[in-house]
């Protein structure tokens, strides 16, 4: 009877124990995986710029004044950034 109580301690524990190597094998090699994924897009990105076009971007901003007898004027301003390669007209 104390051998059988005995195994099942030292089961359990050899299951927590392979629990814990194997979620900590998964963390790693998850954070692996990032890492490389991470390397991977930068180097892409430094070797072949022009796999993206240029874009521009619009800015849209309303401004709001309370005037003295509560009335509300808005006005809005568009800034509008466009972002060209090196020698592009």
């Amino acid at each position: 009877m104390n051998i059988g109580i005995a195994l099942v301690v030292v089961a359990v524990v050899v299951f927590l124990i392979l629990k814990s190597i194997i979620s900590f094998s998964l963390k790693v090699i998850g954070f692996g995986i990032l890492i490389l994924a991470l390397a991977f897009t930068l180097w892409i990105c430094s070797t072949k710029p022009e796999l993206h076009k240029p874009f521009s971007l619009n800015t849209i901003e309303y401004l709001l004044k309370i005037n003295k007898d509560g009335s509300v004027t808005t006005t809005k301003q568009v800034t509008q950034t466009i972002y060209k390669e090196k020698g592009e007209n």
